[in-house]
């Protein structure tokens, strides 16, 4: 069966549909919608689609077929579209550009490690190899180096969408990502411990279970007014924390994108029976 034959039931969920193409065989991409409505976009397996098999757990089931919405981050569609390019490329249809394909599987590792896996653990650091790992979240990792060294890394999806330009000054590259562009390569940046106290703060905006599980957040605040106290007023309200021509110029040289800084969602306070170890896991 083609998708015209689905077509009735498949409007009563997605609205008109405008248009229809068939990207790989019996998976069609949808644009629905009207001029006074948002357009919406979909992914339709059909159950005898070649992928089917591998996208029956996501999705909307409906007769004959899943719908996939495109405005449901963990609904599933990552993955059809990973696999459609993957048909693409394994069929010569369209050959995908390896950057292009990198930058999808990426993203959909984060929103879905049950499918992909999880990232990998960096090997290169910019302090050496990796000898020790703790993985505080999927693509966020305390390393211990060859050299004796500790970072924070954290991988190109989460760093690229949830850190501040405060964040990326602080941030350390692989000389490979420094040549070929960290915008290119879409890898990991790396920060030194006493640093790290920066985009671990940011990072607990969207992982609220970290807080006393994965980081003792007095020592957090005490390790931000003592390594990063110029960025800590800033979120206090106090100095502002403004880029300058040279951090401007860290950026740029790095390769890195200049996101606005957060505001504080409280005020950072001082615990001086804690110290600045905020790390939990041993």
């Amino acid at each position: 069966m083609k998708l015209e034959d689905y077509l009735p039931d498949l409007e009563e969920e997605t609205g008109p549909i405008k248009n229809v193409k068939e990207w790989a065989p019996g998976v069609y991409y949808i644009e629905t919608g009207q001029e006074e409505t948002f357009w919406k976009e979909f992914f339709a397996v059909l159950d005898g689609a070649p992928m089917a098999a591998k996208v029956r757990n996501y999705g909307k089931k409906m007769d004959g077929l899943r719908l996939f919405a495109l405005d449901d981050n963990t609904g599933g569609w990552r993955i059809v579209q990973y696999e459609i390019s993957k048909y693409r490329a394994n069929h010569k249809r369209k050959p995908v550009p390896e950057e292009i394909f990198h930058d999808l599987s990426l993203h959909a590792i984060e929103v879905h490690p049950e499918y992909f896996g999880t990232f990998p653990v960096p090997y290169h650091t910019p302090d050496g190899y990796t000898l020790r790992h703790r993985t505080l979240a999927n693509g966020i990792y305390w390393l211990e180096t060859s050299t004796y060294k500790e970072l924070l890394a954290v991988c190109f999806p989460i760093w690229n969408a949830e850190l501040s330009a405060a964040a990326l000054t602080l941030a350390k590259v692989t000389s490979q990502d420094r040549t070929a562009g960290i915008s290119r390569t879409m890898s990991y940046l790396f920060f030194a411990k006493e640093f790290s106290c920066v985009p671990v703060y940011e990072l607990m905006e969207t992982r609220k279970e970290w807080d006393g599980t994965v980081i003792h957040r007095p020592a957090l605040m005490n390790a931000l007014w003592e390594y990063a106290p110029k960025y800590t007023r800033g979120l206090n309200g106090g100095e502002g924390h403004a880029l300058d021509a040279r951090t401007r110029q860290i950026l740029e040289a790095a390769d890195l994108e200049i996101l606005p800084q957060p505001a504080a969602s409280e005020l950072i306070g001082m615990f001086p029976d804690v110290g600045t170890d905020f790390l939990l896991l041993e």
